[in-house]
């Protein structure tokens, strides 16, 4: 929509005038009602100044077409005066400006195109007639004489649109509104709207909602694949798979297509427009790097600490060919998040976000500088907390990081020269600890898979994560499963380690507590005897595994009435616990809820119920409401005389990131 109108010296103006190129609709327009109410909030707040409203965000999410919105909407009020400029070149503005001066014949006219500017300004300002300046594609260079500054009785209307989200974007009466992607409804309403139009409402099949899931919302992204699905007669479900295929990139199955809404360019550069510039900035050099690691890992967040670890600054170092800081690292973050290709959140653990296609565009362009995903989880691990509980929220925050960062390539992380990442043997363990035994299981399952084709079977890390499988099943209630890979995995390992080895021992441990589980409590107890013995003899007395041997074995007696040997074992194993665990620890806490069932059972009721209500209200504080260790001492609160599971098979096989290699034991 285009109207330059140019007044001669003597003309009377004819209002309303509206100059400058105003972008065409786009197909199917969402018009985003609560973000233009957010909008409007932000100027109603300005009073009779004129307060610009500079809608930030990155590339693709629309702000260029919510602005057209507003100039269409003005102009169709009546608005005496709309003018759109494309600020990205401020030479540009400026002749627009001199043109303006014409045309709407504000008084002192020059020739010049810098002073008639400066003469629409001071005409902006004076006038009582409404009107509205687009300054579309601002950047952290656009001149501060550009914008205007105030409007008589406030009948004025800046709206600026921009990639930069720091101070220059922020200054003088301006307000920063941040554009994000669609919402879920508006994201089907396009598809739906977009398709129809074209005829091709068919191809919205099941899979619609999914795919505006893993197109992460945004508008321009929904834009090319709709295109794509229009000229190649595909449906949501099957452009769905072309884009899941990680082979091809982004601008492969999100090509330009002319009928993409007036979306002109390759995605990938649409979406990094703003790197250039951000690679200009301090720290020179790292802008780069550090978007692309950050590419690796959750889109929705990860911690911010993270850039403060040993491995991220040697990489960064690396690259940079000097050393870099914590500081450098974070100051190249907040050159990202200024340039709107990163954001920066006040969400624990999970402070850094990126919008996925963004991190997969960054993938995309520099495929042979792409860190290795080792470097990521070598600093994921570096953050994980000796003790889940203590930090669940960061342990959450992390097992996602790992599972997107193994999703990248699982290959890395698995490989012959080097066994099996740290990192993916704490994520399983991390979610057993949260109770998350389903998807402990498929993790397992296939890290034990994967393990078995690329280490071998007699692998140790193999065996380690068959036996963790083993000790998920028994989580799960799949006690039998459990235990047919737990006698597998302990002839494996007397086989390729001897019978004294930790790991043998280990694995005998976890085979007596699911035997126990499901009632063979005499073969139990032969094994746990004998495990007990060799752990005392070859870890010592102290060690958290032989103090878990010794708790169980305290249940199995139980189970078979030696209440007076349990509560013996029992007291014990509390003691060791609060000495080498600490007080709150989950292990400790379990150790004096199994000592109260076993004091029930010894007659001692009074004695039993008090020491329960206690590790209720503990591990509540500690685990949460919802953890399975809660929720079965509140139930044994209840019903006190239903005996408790054994924690023997709670511990799990795993590798310490600081070990020497072979598997040790968690509790």
């Amino acid at each position: 929509m285009t109207f330059n109108q140019y007044a001669a010296p003597t003309a009377e103006v004819r209002w309303p005038v509206v100059i400058g190129r105003i972008p065409p609709r786009a197909t199917a327009f969402q018009p985003r009602a609560e973000l233009r109410r957010e909008i409007d909030e932000a100027r109603g707040e300005c009073g009779t100044v004129v307060l610009s409203q500079v809608l930030a965000g990155g590339g693709g999410v629309g702000k260029s077409q919510l602005a057209a919105h507003y100039a269409r909407e003005a102009i169709d009020a009546g608005t005496d005066l709309v003018l759109w400029a494309d600020a990205a070149e401020p030479s540009a503005v400026t002749d627009l400006y001199a043109r303006a001066a014409a045309a709407v014949r504000a008084p002192g006219a020059s020739g010049e195109a810098e002073q008639d500017a400066e003469r629409f300004l001071a005409w902006l300002a004076a006038t009582e007639r409404g009107w509205l300046i687009v300054l579309d594609n601002t950047t952290e260079h656009t001149p501060e004489q550009l914008w205007p500054a105030t409007s008589r009785g406030g009948r004025g209307r800046v709206i600026a649109t921009t990639r930069h989200r720091g101070a220059a974007s922020t200054g003088g009466d301006r307000m920063l509104v941040d554009v994000s992607t669609y919402s879920a409804a508006e994201s089907a309403a396009y598809l739906r709207e977009r398709l129809e139009r074209a005829k091709c409402a068919r191809f919205l099949d099941g899979h619609a909602e999914e795919l505006a899931q893993e197109l992460g919302h945004l508008p321009l992204a929904l834009a090319h694949a709709a295109a794509y699905m229009v000229n190649t007669r595909r449906s949501c479900g099957r452009y769905l798979e072309l884009f899941r295929d990680r082979s091809r990139s982004l601008d492969a199955v999100l090509p330009a297509r002319s009928g993409a809404d007036g979306y002109r360019g390759p995605v990938t550069a649409a979406l990094l427009l703003a790197l250039d510039a951000a690679r200009q900035e301090e720290p020179v050099g790292l802008a780069g790097p550090v978007l692309q690691l950050a590419a690796l890992l959750d889109p929705a967040g990860h911690p911010e600490e993270l850039w403060g670890t040993e491995a991220v600054l040697r990489h960064l170092g690396g690259v940079r060919g000097a050393p870099v800081t914590a500081e450098d690292a974070l100051d190249a973050l907040a050159v990202l998040h200024n340039y709107s290709l990163v954001t920066l959140t006040e969400t624990a653990g999970r402070e850094v976000t990126l919008h996925a296609l963004t991190a997969r565009a960054a993938l995309d362009i520099g495929p042979g500088r792409r860190p290795s995903t080792h470097v990521a989880a070598d600093a994921l691990l570096e953050l994980w907390p000796a003790a889940d509980y203590s930090a669940a929220g960061l342990a959450a925050a992390l097992r996602a990081n790992a599972d997107v960062l193994a999703g990248h390539s699982a290959s890395e992380l698995v490989q012959p020269s080097l066994g099996i990442h740290p990192l993916l043997f704490r994520c399983g363990l991390s979610l057993v600890e949260a109770g998350l035994y389903s998807t402990s299981i498929q993790h397992w399952l296939g890290l034990s898979t994967t393990s078995g084709r690329v280490l071998g079977d007699d692998h140790p890390d193999t065996l380690t994560a068959r036996n963790n499988l083993a000790h998920s099943y028994w989580e799960a209630g799949r006690t039998d499963d459990a235990i047919t890979l737990q006698e597998q995995v302990l002839a494996d390992r007397r086989r390729i380690f001897g019978a004294d080895h930790p790991v043998v021992l280990m694995a005998r441990h976890n085979l007596a507590a699911s035997y126990s589980d499901t009632g063979r409590v005499e073969d139990a107890i032969t094994l746990q005897e004998q495990v007990l013995a060799d752990r005392r003899r070859v870890l010592g007395t102290d060690h958290p595994d032989t103090i878990t041997a010794r708790n169980n074995l305290a249940a199995n007696y139980s189970d078979i009435g030696r209440v007076d040997d349990a509560m013996r074992l029992q007291e014990q194993v509390l003691a060791d616990r609060r000495r080498v665990l600490g007080a709150d620890h989950p292990a400790t806490l379990l150790a004096r809820h199994s000592l109260a069932v076993i004091s029930w059972n010894a007659g001692r009721p009074d004695r039993a119920v008090e020491m329960i209500r206690e590790t209720v209200e503990d591990l509540d504080r500690v685990l949460g409401p919802d953890h399975p260790s809660t929720v079965l001492a509140r139930e044994d609160l209840l019903e006190v005389t239903r005996g408790p599971q054994p924690d023997a098979a709670q511990d799990s096989s795993s590798r310490s990131p600081s070990s020497d290699g072979e598997p040790g034991s968690a509790v």
